[in-house]
């Protein structure tokens, strides 16, 4: 029996990644993943029997990812404002890594909300959530009267849309003659921290 090599498993999964961030779960093909990878589709079948299975080990592994970045806002060791912080920085490095992860997200959840559920609760530990965080700091005071909702809102816009954006913020950038050493991950999440500090007091 043909054993199943590490290093092509992840280059199908590299290669699966990108087409799926692109087209997503419905519009994807495998024929276009093989090509990406540099096999045949023969061999995308061996390690990946249809397109589904190879869908959830991606996914999931994006999940996990997004999930381990989520878990610094139960740590009772760190400040609300510490783990506000850092969990802002952690998003922005996770969808550096998956720069249409946001695209992605918006298209799967109108396709199939239910499967999109049912997958995050795989993968989610607990009930903990950034909206819930806030709203535990304003009841023991720690926080000011800062609206959760609309802050979760906020800050997840902050953090994604210039990922959503990037093309037409290129153009406009392009445009204006602003040099792409202006703008760069460090300094959004210079700013995504300022707007933290400034809500949350």
């Amino acid at each position: 029996m043909r054993l199943k090599d590490v290093r092509t498993e992840q280059v199908i999964q590299d290669a699966a990644k990108s087409v799926f961030l692109e087209y997503g779960l419905y519009g994807a093909r495998m024929q276009e993943i093989a090509d990406r990878a540099g096999i045949n589709k023969a061999l995308l079948h061996y390690y990946f029997r249809n397109k589904e299975r190879l869908f959830d080990k991606v996914f999931g592994n994006a999940l996990e990812r997004y999930f381990e970045n989520m878990e610094v806002i139960s740590d009772q060791s760190l400040s609300i404002h510490e783990r506000v912080h850092i969990f802002a920085d952690r998003f922005i490095d996770f969808l550096e890594e998956y720069p249409q992860m946001s695209i992605f997200l918006i298209k799967e959840i109108s396709s199939n909300q239910v499967l999109f559920h049912e997958k995050v609760m795989t993968y989610k530990k607990d009930n903990l959530s950034l909206i819930g965080l806030v709203k535990s700091g304003r009841k023991d005071g720690v926080l000011k009267e800062v609206d959760p909702v609309f802050f979760f809102v906020n800050l997840m816009s902050l953090c994604a849309y210039p990922f959503l954006a990037m093309p037409m913020i290129k153009v406009i950038l392009s445009h204006n003659q602003v040099a792409d050493t202006e703008y760069s991950t460090e300094k959004l999440k210079a700013s995504v921290h300022e707007f933290i500090n400034l809500n949350l007091k």
